[in-house]
């Protein structure tokens, strides 16, 4: 029978072996995300490492700016994270012409290859980080028992070592093959496109199929208009302005391309939430800067709490200031400008929210930000149109019309107009605020129409809701012709609209 003795010095060396291995499997994950493996292609890049999470355990999990995607598998192996990035090269040469797209797809060898080197560098790694905790494990015994450590202490801790090593990479090998694989989630974007790769393309294609719907319905009302509108309001307008907020990254522009046609529209106003998810890559798989180019007129835009992914993230808006019709009356940069259409002076501020805030209810962001707008305006006259995208922000802001969307809702209130959602809520769902598992459902497409007289007075405000277009169901919710007159203020003395090329100038000039 062993001795006491001798148990408790097994006993002390197996602790000994198990905490070793702990601490190196730890501070060789740890090395591997403080020091990922970059792996190359021609045209893209990505940051390897292991995850730290037991949760991501055999997995491969991928984040991206339009999504994540994870594969999971049977075995038991440390999580994977691959941080891909598509490398300036892609833009250049598409942009130049010089390549096609289907050759920028990566091939077998060259994923070979990387597949390889992504394993030795995350591999290499994981052994450097396990053999400095393995060794720090050593150093503290040392201490502790204020003695160097023996040869018997320095090869059990370097067989330790050695066993966690192959042991990880036993089981990453075991795991992460073919025949192991589990299942595939995705979400974001990526959840989007794997559910209906055709999506995005799709609500573009029935966009144009609805427009000689909308057509009709655009003759119907005016004929209607010109009808039961009194005569002082009903005269031939000097400007006409499109009204649209909350596009939520469908592309509906050939919609709005039909208005802008049939209503001699002479500028477009848009208060924001132009995408979902903040990121500018939406613009790229909804191709909306192309439908906004279509529109063959000044697209006037102030950013929503859905255009950007923090405070500070202009992507979106550095991406439509690229876009000839666009104007961005605050391009996020802290200038503000003041846009002139025919006469007509238009301008505004974005939403200093982003997606993803924490939104605790205040409205001093908000305030914050029509604080600046209103000093870099400073004794100018108020613009004819006040932009932004939420309410609260607009309060006690200057301008003889002030316009907004966030809500959805068409409203009116003094001379504040809030704005519907122009595509029914966008290609996405939307949840209620108060209860965060209530879709919101049913919610009708709208616009609206503004139409200023030659002495810049309001004439009419034509207000649009409408359901199921792109569904193939159309109906008409109603049409409602507002005199502009009794909502914006009246303008100044001897001024006049109508005439006039488009001149964008700083705020305050």
């Amino acid at each position: 029978m062993p001795s006491p003795f001798a148990v408790r010095r097994v006993g002390g060396v197996v602790l000994t072996a198990v905490v070793t291995a702990l601490v190196a499997l730890v501070t060789g994950v740890v090395t591997t995300v403080l020091l990922p493996t970059t792996v190359s292609t021609d045209y893209y890049s990505a940051q390897v490492r292991l995850s730290p999470s037991w949760e991501q355990r055999s997995s491969i999990s991928a984040e991206t700016v339009v999504g994540s995607v994870s594969a999971d598998f049977t075995g038991l192996a440390p999580g994977i994270e691959v941080e891909p990035q598509i490398r300036e090269e892609v833009t250049d040469v598409v942009a130049g012409g010089r390549v096609s797209t289907t050759e920028l797809v990566v091939g077998g060898a060259e994923r070979a290859r990387v597949i390889e080197e992504a394993a030795v560098g995350v591999g290499l790694r994981m052994a450097g980080g396990a053999l400095l905790g393995a060794g720090a494990v050593l150093a503290v015994r040392s201490l502790w028992r204020r003695r160097r450590p023996g040869a018997r202490a320095v090869v059990g801790t370097a067989l330790v070592w050695g066993l966690t090593c192959a042991a990880v990479g036993i089981g990453a090998a075991s795991t992460y093959r073919e025949e192991r694989f589990a299942a595939l989630e995705t979400t974001g974007l990526l959840r989007l496109a794997a559910d209906n790769a055709s999506l995005f393309t799709d609500v573009e294609e029935r966009a144009g199929q609805a427009a000689p719907y909308l057509r009709n319905l655009l003759a119907l009302s005016a004929a209607l208009g010109s009808e039961y509108t009194p005569t002082e309001i009903a005269t031939r307008p000097a400007v006409t302005v499109l009204l649209v907020s909350d596009i939520h990254a469908s592309n509906q522009y050939a919609l709005m391309r039909t208005i802008v046609e049939e209503r001699d529209v002479d500028v477009v106003v848009d208060t924001g939430d132009l995408v979902n998810l903040g990121r500018v890559e939406e613009l790229r798989l909804s191709r909306i800067t192309r439908g906004i180019e279509s529109l063959g007129v000044p697209y006037v835009f102030v950013r929503g709490n859905h255009d950007a992914t923090s405070a500070d993230d202009t992507a979106l808006l550095d991406a439509l200031s690229t876009v000839d019709n666009v104007v961005l009356p605050d391009p996020g940069d802290g200038s503000y400008a003041l846009a002139d259409v025919g006469g007509v002076r238009i301008a505004g501020f974005g939403d200093p929210r982003y997606y993803g805030d924490a939104d605790d209810g205040s409205t001093e962001p908000q305030e914050a930000a029509r604080d600046r707008w209103v000093e870099a305006l400073g004794d100018a006259e108020p613009p004819d149109l006040t932009l932004s995208h939420e309410a609260p922000a607009l309060a006690d802001a200057p301008g003889r019309l002030r316009v907004h969307g966030h809500g959805h809702v068409p409203d009116v209130d003094g001379n504040r107009v809030a704005l519907g959602t122009f595509t029914g809520g966008g290609t996405l769902s939307h949840f209620r605020l108060d209860e965060a598992d209530q879709e919101l459902v049913g919610q009708p497409s709208s616009f609206d129409l503004l139409t200023i007289d030659d002495q810049c007075r309001g004439q009419t405000l034509t207000r649009y809701l409408y359901r199921s277009v792109l569904e193939g169901r159309p109906s008409l919710d109603r049409v409602s012709v507002l005199n502009a007159a009794r909502i914006m203020e009246p303008p100044a003395q001897g001024r006049t609209c109508g005439t006039g090329e488009l001149s964008v100038r700083p705020l305050g000039d």
